[in-house]
Formats: C-alpha cells, sequence, structure tokens
C-alpha cells in the first residue's frame, strides 16, 4: 500500500472515506473547500467580513494508551506534521504512548476589597451548602453531567479578600460556565458581605489542577542515523534537553516545538489556544523550565510530558465549527480527558522529534522540501510548476530566494 503521505490530497480523502474515518458528507465538506457560512461566521465574532483559512493536515502512526489515531493538525508551519508522524511511528515500535489524566475543575476567582471582619473559614462553613447550591440553581444541567461547584477557599491580600471556587465544567472547556457562576455567586456573596466592596469575579487560566501526562519508552536503535548510532543519538537527546533547563533561551525555543503540536490538535478541535498557551506558560518556572523530561534507562530512552490542558470535547466553537466537528469524528469522539491524552502525546512526539534534528542533521534539513514549495508559491507557480522547481533548488539550494526563484519560473514557462 502507498505511504499516506505520497498519497495526493484526493486520495487521502477516498482512503479515509474507504477505512471509516469520513463519511461522503466528510469527503465533500473537505473536497469542495466548504467553510464557515456568513451566518455562522457572524455570529462567531463581530464586524464579520469573511473567513481565514489555514490547512488541515492529519499526524499517523499515533499509537495511545494502546489505540491507533490518526490525528488532526492544523498549523501553517511546514514539517510540524511530518516531525510528529515520524516521532509517532518510531514510537510505536516500542509499545506507543501511555497517558495519565487529572481533570478535577477549573479555578475561579471572586475578588473583594476591604477588611473581612468575620472568620472566612467559618463563614464558607456556614454558607458553603447555599452557594453550592446557587452554582447548580445558574447551570442545571452541569450536575447532570457530574459537573458542578466543587470546593471554595478564602485568601487574603492586603486589603484583597479573594474567594476560590473550584468549579467541574464535566466534557466542556467551561470558561462561559465558571464565569457566569462565579457572577451569580459574587451578588450572593456581596449582600452577605457588606463590609467588601466587590471588584471583579473572573476564572484563571492557570489550571494545574488540569494536567495530562504522556510517556514514552523508545529502544534506542530507533534513534539511530547513517552517521551516529542510537545510544549516541540518545546520549545527544538527553543531553540537549538538560542543556535546556539550564538555559532560559533554550528553554523557551524547546517548549516552543512541543507547543507546535499542542496548538496544531487544539485548533483543529476548536479550542481555545490562548486558554491553553496561557496555562501552559504559567505552570513553567524556574524549579520547572521545560514540559518535557528525556533519560536513559540501559538501551532505552524514556520520555515524559506534563502539561496542563484545559480543554473541552464540546461547547462554544468546538460544537459550532464543522471542521472542529469534522476533526473530532476522525478522532473518534473523544472525551475531554481523552483529548487531553492525545493532544500530550503529540506534544511529547513533536519534542522527540525536534532533539532528534537538532541533534544530528540540524533542524533545517527536514524542513527544506515544504519550505522550497512555500517559495514557489511565493514566486506565482501554480500547480503543476512546483515539481520542477523544488527539483531544481534540490539541485542548486544556493538559489534558494525569491529573485531567483522568480527567474526560473519566467525560464521555465518560455520553455514550454
Amino acid at each position: 500500500m502507498t505511504k499516506f503521505y505520497k498519497l495526493t490530497t484526493a486520495q487521502r480523502i477516498k482512503q479515509l472515506y474507504q477505512q471509516g474515518y469520513l463519511s461522503q458528507a466528510d469527503c465533500y465538506f473537505l473536497e469542495t473547500g466548504s467553510t464557515l457560512t456568513t451566518q455562522t461566521g457572524s455570529h462567531l465574532v463581530e464586524n464579520y467580513i469573511g473567513n481565514f483559512s489555514l490547512p488541515l493536515g492529519l499526524a499517523n502512526n499515533f499509537v495511545i494508551d494502546q489505540q491507533d489515531y490518526l490525528i488532526p493538525m492544523v498549523t501553517e508551519e511546514p514539517s510540524v506534521i511530518a516531525a510528529a508522524c515520524n516521532a509517532a511511528q518510531r514510537i510505536s515500535h516500542c509499545g506507543g504512548f501511555h497517558t495519565q489524566v487529572q481533570r478535577v475543575g477549573i479555578q475561579g476567582q471572586i475578588v473583594f476589597q476591604g477588611q473581612l471582619s468575620i472568620d472566612g473559614e467559618q463563614f464558607l462553613q456556614q454558607q458553603y451548602l447555599r452557594l453550592k447550591e446557587i452554582a447548580d440553581q445558574t447551570h442545571p444541567t452541569l450536575r447532570q453531567h457530574g459537573g458542578g461547584l466543587k470546593n471554595i477557599t478564602i485568601q487574603k491580600y492586603d486589603d484583597f479578600v479573594e474567594f476560590d471556587l473550584l468549579i467541574d465544567s464535566a466534557e466542556a472547556m467551561g470558561a462561559n460556565i465558571v464565569n457566569t457562576i462565579l457572577e451569580a455567586e459574587a451578588h450572593y456573596l456581596q449582600q452577605q458581605l457588606p463590609q467588601l466592596q466587590l471588584l471583579m469575579s473572573i476564572l484563571s487560566n492557570h489550571n494545574p489542577q488540569q494536567l495530562a501526562q504522556a510517556q514514552v519508552k523508545v529502544k534506542v536503535s530507533e534513534l539511530a542515523t547513517e552517521q551516529c548510532d542510537g545510544l549516541q543519538v540518545a546520549q545527544r537527546m538527553v543531553a540537549a534537553s538538560r542543556f535546556a533547563q539550564m538555559s532560559r533561551a533554550r528553554a523557551a525555543t524547546h517548549n516552543k516545538g512541543i507547543m507546535n503540536g499542542i496548538i496544531a490538535v487544539a485548533l483543529a478541535t476548536g479550542n481555545d489556544t490562548r486558554n491553553l498557551s496561557a496555562a501552559i506558560y504559567s505552570f513553567l518556572n524556574e524549579q520547572h523550565p521545560l514540559l518535557t523530561k528525556w533519560q536513559l534507562q540501559g538501551q532505552n530512552l524514556i520520555g515524559t510530558i506534563k502539561v496542563p490542558l484545559p480543554l473541552g470535547s464540546v461547547g462554544g466553537a468546538i460544537s459550532t465549527l464543522p471542521s472542529a466537528q469534522l476533526a473530532l469524528r476522525i478522532l473518534r469522539r473523544p472525551n475531554a480527558a481523552q483529548l487531553m491524552g492525545i493532544i500530550a502525546s503529540v506534544g511529547l512526539a513533536s519534542n522527540l522529534s525536534a532533539l532528534r534534528a537538532l541533534v544530528t542533521t540540524g533542524i533545517q534539513a527536514g524542513h527544506m522540501n515544504l519550505q522550497w514549495q512555500s517559495l514557489a508559491l511565493m514566486a506565482g507557480a501554480q500547480a503543476e510548476e512546483i515539481t520542477p522547481l523544488v527539483s531544481y533548488l534540490k539541485k542548486y539550494p544556493q538559489k534558494a530566494n525569491l529573485a531567483a526563484v522568480k527567474l526560473k519560473l519566467q525560464q521555465l514557462r518560455k520553455e514550454k
């Protein structure tokens, strides 16, 4: 069977249909380039004028918790999907990804100014049942799905009094759910505490309680290149990871490569990428500067990622965007916890590929073919002109600039 990446777009869609990943309606949607209707778009954002498209691709070879996955990824960056596929294939030979997910709830903050004249803990004990009742009344269906208010604590900072609420949003990411509950609770608390002045109520994007972990165990033989044996590659990858622990400048780029994969899947599934970015970067600090850890155990390279992923599988744009619904169907409708494990696995795969490339051939080698294709498009090449231009650039890589490619394109057209 022809490898997936060697198929044409039409052949890939046909194969996905034959394998049961796509319906006929899904195929039509992809083949016609269908997008948001004007009606849907105008209800999602203000001052709507049209739609902005990004490429949707699939990462194959993923085995996560003993299940095979095709993973939709949306990105404009060349090689992100190829790198994820490459790492996933190596990892699949060694048992795949194993995940653990903690999905406790979302933190919300209700902040007052003033001095609390009563015992805060005692006040919460007295009011907890009423506060839980208010949360249930504000979102009655949430309780039916196992969600709702789970805990409240109180903290004091100078002249601020903060009530921290932990709210389980069930399968939704829950921003609107949490904020609605917070505003209802804030109104009640203000009535009970007239000596305080309500300042604000808002969810927090700091979500260490929504933590996904993925781990892989890769035989070093899977990492070998033509120039370097697998053990040497693994040792260099561990060294590169250790250096990133010490260098803030390198840590930023180390984590950015992980985010390439995480954001691509989050975007494909309609999740809030800004929320994820805020949660992830607030999770990092000087003692914990990296999302991943790599270590050698005998002839195996052990990789682990721990990353907060406050996301959902229903609600908001996830349920509204046709492309997001298509992506979730390809993933076989994971629940929110499963999606967290999937996205963490893609982040870990992205990191493995990046580290292996960096310590062997260098990061640019894998990028060049797609970069040359992009350069050909920038020069104005039509679909049938891209292949000869890329062949030319492979032969003369020093000509990889826009002026030279435009000149070559003119020559090709004159030769027709």
